[in-house]
């Protein structure tokens, strides 16, 4: 049996999965899982990007669907389960990727800046595993890992939303693995490092930039989107089943070195 045989998946910020083009760790996770014998349901607000991976993904003879989600919106998401398990009949499996960033200081970031970088982390986070934990319980129980950052660890000149976001993310799972335990809820954080996805393309072409971060990785590269995505899914599989409340660090040294 593969580690997914039966097992359903709903994997936010997954749009990115279009197979010859570069893919972001929810795409890869997804198309892993398909392989492994999972059934996946990918939900973005990219819809175009999205639509196009599900085709191909299908062409593949591979068990998937599209829905449109903003992780923000409470509706959005009971509108997500409901189809998931209208569609599949369960829900095991929830992978929350989505996240935006602030490029300035603290001085120069606007309220509202900060504020759509939180609610696209924090809220939907809060609002996603809120929503799929009594759908998972009657399906048995599951397993929620939320993407966080390397960024949680530590700080820097810009991005202060971002890294408070991810910390959030992390805070959070250790709570909701507590409380969500007694329904057989497993609930784990997957911090990335310097990874080369579509959310870093323009750092990873920009060759000081990217330099400079493999000057700062003990690895002495960047990460590939495929490395974060086997994480994820050991965290969502069997092999993890003693596993919860816990952050899995995948960043090549960096945050080690920090400390």
């Amino acid at each position: 049996m593969s580690r997914f045989d039966g097992k359903v998946a709903l994997i936010t910020g997954a749009a990115s999965a279009v197979e010859g083009e570069l893919m972001g760790f929810g795409g890869r996770a997804a198309w892993r899982m398909l392989r492994e014998g999972g059934s996946v349901v990918i939900a973005d607000i990219a819809d175009e990007r999205g639509e196009k991976s599900v085709a191909q993904m299908r062409d593949a003879g591979l068990d998937a669907a599209y829905l449109h989600l903003d992780v923000t919106s409470e509706g959005d998401w009971s509108a997500a389960v409901n189809a998931t398990v209208s569609q599949f009949g369960r829900l095991d499996i929830l992978i929350n990727v989505p996240g935006t960033s602030d490029r300035d200081s603290i001085i120069n970031t606007d309220a509202d800046t900060w504020q759509t970088v939180m609610d696209v982390s924090s809220r939907g986070m809060f609002l996603g595993s809120k929503t799929v934990a009594p759908t998972m319980q009657k399906s048995g129980g599951g397993a929620i890992v939320n993407v966080a950052s390397m960024a949680a660890r530590y700080g820097g000149q810009y991005g202060a939303a971002y890294s408070s976001s991810r910390a959030a993310i992390v805070a959070f799972g250790g709570s909701a693995a507590v409380q969500f335990a007694p329904m057989g809820i497993r609930v784990n954080s997957v911090l990335p490092g310097w990874t080369h996805t579509p959310f870093t393309d323009a750092l990873f072409n920009d060759s000081d930039a990217s330099q400079t971060r493999i000057n700062r990785t003990p690895l002495k590269r960047w990460g590939e989107p495929e490395e974060i995505a086997a994480g994820i899914l050991f965290l969502c599989s069997d092999d993890a089943s003693f596993i919860t409340g816990t952050e899995l660090v995948i960043d090549g040294g960096v945050t080690a070195a920090l400390q």
